[in-house]
Order: C-alpha cells, then sequence, then structure tokens
C-alpha cells in the first residue's frame, strides 16, 4: 500500500500544480512588458498638478528597492520594445503600483487610480492593482506610458516597490486572474470539506493534543488562500499591502511550527527542548532578518518542511502513513528551493491543501478504527463484566453465604444483621458499577471492603485493606481492584487473606497514575490467567486506549497486581 498512496498523493498535487500553472501562465506572444524607468518629480507648493514631465527631467532605469523608498510626487515611464499594430482596439494596461497615480498613454489622459498628494493630507491612496483600456494606437508608432505617483501612505517598509505595467488583450487580464483561483477555490472547498468530515469524526471525543494541533494547521490552510486572494480578486488600496504582507508571513511562520509539532505528536517523536527551542529561534531569524517578504516566507517554509522529514524519517512504524507526507513533504522542499517566491503565490497552499487532506482523512480513518476497536472491546467487556456478576451472586458462593447467615443468626445475632446489610450493600454496588464506565476510586474501594466485610463476618476474621494515598481524586474502570480482591480470595485462600492484609498505594509517576495491590500469595498454579484479570485488561484497554499497563505475578511473600493508566482523572 505504500507506493499506491505515494503515487497518489504525489499524482494529485502535480495535477493541481499543473492546472495552475496552465491557467495562469499568460501567452506571452499576447503580452507585452513595457521597459520602466523613473524620477522625482520637482512640484510646486500650490497650484495644478502637471499633466507631463519637464524635459529635463533627470530619468534613471527603474530601481525597484530604491522606489519602494520614495513617498513624495515622483515620476515613471514606461515604453514598449514594439511597435503596435495599426487598429488594434481590444487592449488593455495593467499597472501594479503601491501609490495613488495620474496616468497618460501616448500622452492622452487615462481614468486615474487616487489622488495624487504633495502631502499625506492632500493624497487619497489608489488600489494596489488597476486595469485600463487603452486607444487604439497610432500606426508604426511606439507606445509610451507617463505615470505621476506619489505614495505618502506606505507606512511598513517593504524591500521591493514591484511597480510593474503590461500591455495585454482585455480578455486575457480580466480571466487571467480568475481562473488560478478557480482552482484554488476547489482546493479550499475540499480541505473544508475533510476538515468538516474529520470534526464529525471527533465529536463527542476527548480533544487529543494532536488533533489540535491538526485543527490548527486546517484552519491556517483554510485562511492562507484567503488573504492571497485578497489582492487579485477584490483588490485593495495601496496601503493595505503592508498589513496583507505582515498577515501572510504570520500565516506562513504558524503552518511552520505547526506541521512539524503535529508530526511530532501525531507519530510520537520524542524532540529534545533544545531541538524545539533552536528551531524556533530559526523562525525567528528568518522572519526579522531574512530580505523581503517573500524570503522570509521562503527560508520559513522551507525549513519546516526539512524538520518535518527529518521527523518522519525517525519514524520507526507506522510506514503506510510515513512514505505519502514524506513524498509531500520532499516535493514542497524541492519546489521552494528551486522557485522561492514564484510558488508561494499559489502552488504553496495547494501542497498545503492536498497535504492537510492527506492528514485528516488519515487520522480520520484511525479514529474510527480505533472506535471499532473500542466497541470490541467494550463487548467483551461487557460479556466479562456479567461473568464476573453472576460469580458474584453464583449458586455455589450464595449457598455457602446464606447457610453462614443461618448459623449466626441462631448464634450471633449481631454479626447476621451486619452481614446482611453488607450483603445488600454488595449487590446493590455491584448493580450500579456494572452499569458505568468508570468510578471513582472511593466508590471502588467501598465495593471492596463490602466484599472484605462479608468474608471476615463468614470467618470471624477481621479482613483488612490498607490503604496508603496522598491523592484519591481519580476515576477508574469499574471492578479493576474488587477483581484483584476476588482473585486473591480464591486462589490464595480467605484465611491467608486474613493473616495477611490486602494493601493498596495510589501514587503518580509522571503523567501516570499507579495503582499497586499487594494481598497473600497463595499457591494456585491459575492465578492470572482466568476471567478476572481478562476481564481487568478489557476494561482498561477500552478507557484508556493505548494508556494503560497492568503486570501481576509474585513478589516476595506478595502477590502484586500493578495498574498504571494516562486516563485516569
Amino acid at each position: 500500500m505504500q507506493i499506491p498512496r505515494v503515487l497518489a498523493v504525489l499524482a494529485v498535487l502535480i495535477a493541481a500544480v499543473g492546472a495552475w500553472r496552465l491557467v495562469s501562465t499568460p501567452d506571452e506572444s499576447a503580452v507585452q512588458i513595457l521597459a520602466g524607468e523613473m524620477a522625482p518629480a520637482t512640484l510646486s507648493a500650490i497650484g495644478q498638478l502637471p499633466e507631463s514631465p519637464p524635459g529635463d527631467v533627470d530619468w534613471r532605469p527603474l530601481d525597484q528597492g530604491v522606489l519602494a523608498g520614495w513617498r513624495d510626487p515622483y515620476w515613471l515611464r514606461w515604453r514598449s520594445t514594439t511597435i503596435s499594430a495599426p487598429g488594434d482596439a481590444s487592449r488593455a494596461l495593467r499597472l501594479s503600483l503601491r501609490g495613488a497615480s495620474q496616468l497618460y498613454w501616448n500622452g492622452q489622459s487615462l481614468p486615474g487610480n487616487g489622488v495624487v498628494g504633495r502631502t499625506p493630507v492632500e493624497e487619497r491612496p489608489g488600489l494596489v492593482d488597476i486595469v485600463r483600456e487603452l486607444p487604439p494606437s497610432a500606426a508604426g508608432a511606439k507606445d509610451e506610458l507617463v505615470v505621476l505617483a506619489s505614495s505618502q501612505h506606505q507606512r511598513v517598509p517593504l524591500h521591493s516597490a514591484d511597480a510593474n505595467a503590461m500591455v495585454a488583450p482585455a480578455e486575457m487580464l480580466y480571466g487571467g486572474v480568475i481562473r488560478p483561483w478557480l482552482i484554488a477555490a476547489f482546493a479550499t472547498g475540499a480541505l473544508a470539506a475533510a476538515c468538516l468530515y474529520f470534526l464529525a469524526v471527533q465529536r463527542g471525543r476527548r480533544r487529543t493534543p494532536d488533533a489540535r494541533l491538526l485543527l490548527a494547521l486546517c484552519a491556517v490552510g483554510l485562511a492562507l488562500p484567503v488573504v492571497e486572494a485578497w489582492r487579485p480578486l477584490l483588490g485593495y488600496a495601496y496601503p493595505w499591502h503592508g498589513p496583507r504582507l505582515l498577515a501572510l508571513l504570520a500565516l506562513h511562520t504558524a503552518a511552520a511550527v505547526l506541521l512539524p509539532a503535529y508530526l511530532a505528536r501525531r507519530f510520537a517523536v520524542a524532540v529534545p527542548g533544545w531541538a524545539r527551542s533552536a528551531f524556533l529561534l530559526m523562525l525567528a531569524a528568518a522572519a526579522v532578518f531574512l530580505p523581503g517578504f517573500d524570503g522570509r516566507s521562503t527560508g520559513i517554509l522551507l525549513a519546516s518542511l526539512l524538520a518535518s522529514a527529518g521527523l518522519l524519517l525517525r519514524i520507526g512504524d507506522a510506514p503506510e502513513e510515513r512514505w505519502p507526507i514524506l513524498a509531500l513533504v520532499l516535493a514542497g522542499a524541492l519546489a521552494l528551493a528551486v522557485e522561492r517566491g514564484a510558488f508561494l503565490d499559489g502552488p504553496y497552499f495547494l501542497l498545503l491543501s492536498v497535504l492537510m487532506g492527506f492528514l485528516l482523512l488519515r487520522h480520520a480513518a484511525q479514529l474510527r478504527a480505533l472506535d471499532h476497536h473500542n466497541a470490541r472491546l467494550r463487548e467483551e467487556r461487557a460479556q466479562l463484566s456479567l461473568q464476573l456478576l453472576q460469580r458474584g451472586i453464583q449458586p455455589h458462593w450464595l449457598m455457602n453465604t446464606l447457610t453462614c447467615l443461618q448459623e449466626l443468626i441462631e448464634q450471633a445475632p449481631p454479626r447476621a444483621s451486619r452481614m446482611v446489610e453488607s450483603l445488600a450493600e454488595q449487590f446493590d454496588r455491584l448493580r450500579d458499577s456494572s452499569a458505568r464506565q468508570s468510578v471513582p476510586l472511593q466508590d471502588e474501594l467501598a465495593l471492596c471492603r463490602s466484599h472484605l466485610d462479608i468474608v471476615g463476618l463468614a470467618l470471624d476474621r477481621a479482613m483488612v485493606l490498607e490503604i496508603d494515598a496522598a491523592d484519591m481524586r481519580l476515576s477508574l474502570p469499574p471492578g479493576v481492584l474488587h477483581a484483584q480482591i476476588e482473585n486473591a480470595l480464591t486462589h490464595a485462600g480467605a484465611i491467608a487473606c486474613a493473616q495477611r492484609p490486602f494493601r493498596l498505594r495510589v501514587h503518580r509517576e509522571r503523567d501516570r497514575w499507579v495503582l499497586e495491590l499487594r494481598s497473600a500469595r497463595g499457591s494456585s498454579p491459575h492465578r492470572g490467567r482466568g476471567t478476572g484479570t481478562r476481564y481487568i485488561e478489557a476494561s482498561l484497554a477500552a478507557a484508556c486506549p493505548g494508556g494503560w499497563q497492568f503486570i501481576q505475578g509474585i513478589e516476595g511473600d506478595d502477590w502484586r497486581g500493578r495498574i498504571e493508566m494516562t486516563c485516569a482523572s
């Protein structure tokens, strides 16, 4: 099953990314990228803004890093490198610029974008991306776009201005924006459906740490395409561009932390504290010191994917789970290392959607398998509980008890009265506990003491249960201590148990509760392999899947039974 699953997840990822690339890559023969220049604008303090740059303006090649620091008005000029075809009226201009702008195409004014201002008060911010339909160009001429712009409201310092102008058919500019996000919407919907399915399977369960981490990672995976699509689908004024990039960086950092954290929890991979601290420090350093938001996100996500791959390689079991996840993680790391920022603009959250969908479905499948396993354990436990209840009132034991009671009525009426009360309490507690999944330790001890009282009254000997417990506030499956006491009375004998008291010690060892019961050793060769032992093991397995241990055997003059549970509360 390993190879088909690996091939299946890689095929889904390749199909999603390939479809994205296919619809988002424009026809280069129909697209014209204009060559840009820039120059500071010298404007008077009052009066109308100029419609064209002066003849002595100092034009310089467009430098995105320098332009990112300009706030006051400036000129931009883009020129085509090819001669326009005559009569071409279907073209449109796409301008990406973080500022307010006035546009002039071949000297002709185009609708502006915001209001250019000499001061922040005077400026009205424009949109980051705009599309303008272009008038026909003169035959045999080269096109020129002149822009007067200002960026007075740019508050978040950015590494690059990312200003560019592109001319293409209008249908391509509009359709090229929408089509890739249809694929992203499909991937997001599939991830949301997987998340809802996981929540449905989780309903009514106690949320484990790995499940909480997985749901948090799912929330990040759903938020990422929403924030990414904000710019191309809805658009926003340029002052919002910095906060959007900070939000994306925060989401990328959250995904980088949550993915290896989930894998470590999910597959129980021990990670030293120093390694966790070093990883978090490395992510923080990348988020602060790497140049540009794309560079920071690339460094953070690449470190996370490589750390996740390292964790997966340390897993000793669950190979069917490991290899598909490892294949996706390594594919993402390779794509990030090769394409860097280009991979972040869409394919990354497609990778995250495929990875998250696989993790959610596999985790849900494991929970359903665990449900079936627990159902079988509960059925087995119910059968064993019935057997123990029947054994508690079996005719032989009941006949002996009633015969003893008849003798006590004639010889020691007070003892007979106490035995009747103990019998009533014993049957009442057996009936109550047999219908419950867990009982407080105090109730379990009361059941044990009522049983010992009956045996002690019949023998006219004190049956002692000594308790050594600093904390009694825990619950446990019903009958697990009572079954051990019954086993001791059956296999060691009541006389031996009267001579050597029962001793129960309750304490905690790290995250586990430990209950250690010592009783008379006895000499029965069948002790520890009967119905009582099977009942204890089935009860613990149903109550604490994977978080219990029951060990019993001879230790010196004692028979020792030790129960360890991580689920006791």
